[in-house]
């Protein structure tokens, strides 16, 4: 006999083996926890996927003032026509070298939530910000355009 022991069969054939079912549910388990989590960045700007649910829009800083701290100055910000929200972050991002200090300055907001805004009876708001080394007699320019901004004569708090 040369053929199969059971026509049909061959003899070197392993049995089928399946997956267990608790291994799809897992993987359906961890793919409905990563679209949450993207959910939750996207539409709730929350979670470890903030970032995607943030917008950053640029505003002009207008001036600045020395406070009584060396190495802190204070950054003035033209406000948005809408104004601010609460949860509105102004950022002033900030590179020095040996004769200037450039600034520039963003808002960061939630991208789907509205919110009243903030009631600033101002048209500007007063940002501190942490400079490496003492201003002296350096000049604060802004980045975007190149221009001196002027300097206040009152002090900040600060």
């Amino acid at each position: 006999m040369s053929g199969p022991l059971i026509p049909g069969i061959r003899e070197f054939d392993a049995p089928r083996k399946r997956n267990p079912v608790i291994i799809w549910w897992l993987l359906g388990l961890v793919i409905l926890a990563g679209v949450v989590v993207l959910g939750l960045g996207v539409f709730a700007a929350s979670g470890p996927l903030r970032q995607l649910g943030l917008v950053t829009e640029n505003l002009e800083p207008l001036a600045f003032r020395p406070t009584i701290v060396d190495t802190v100055v204070q950054i003035s910000v033209a406000l948005p026509a809408e104004g601010l929200c609460a949860d509105d972050v102004v950022d002033i991002a900030q590179s020095e070298d040996a004769a200037a200090v450039y600034v520039g300055a963003s808002v960061t907001s939630p991208r789907n939530i509205s919110c009243p805004a903030v009631g600033l009876s101002a048209s500007q708001v007063w940002v501190d910000v942490q400079l490496l080394a003492p201003l002296a007699q350096r000049q604060v320019i802004r980045a975007n355009d190149g221009q001196m901004l002027s300097r206040e004569s009152s002090t900040g708090l600060g």
